[in-house]
């Protein structure tokens, strides 16, 4: 019997084949980490602003 060099078993690739979810997937993560970095920048800590109450008058005298 001979055997075929076509076989898949023999030395015919290098290493093992990648499960292809695992490229889109790592995209997503940095995308989303992107993302993040992102909106943390433009977020932060805004100014204060007045907030203006009504006094009634007869507080106002005392």
């Amino acid at each position: 019997m001979k055997i075929s060099r076509n076989n898949s078993n023999f030395g015919g690739q290098r290493g093992r084949r990648r499960n292809p979810l695992v490229l889109p997937v790592i995209i997503l993560i940095v995308i989303l980490a992107l993302l993040l970095g992102w909106f943390w920048s433009r977020g932060g800590e805004k100014p204060q602003q007045r907030v203006e109450k009504s006094i009634p008058a007869e507080r106002l005298g005392h």
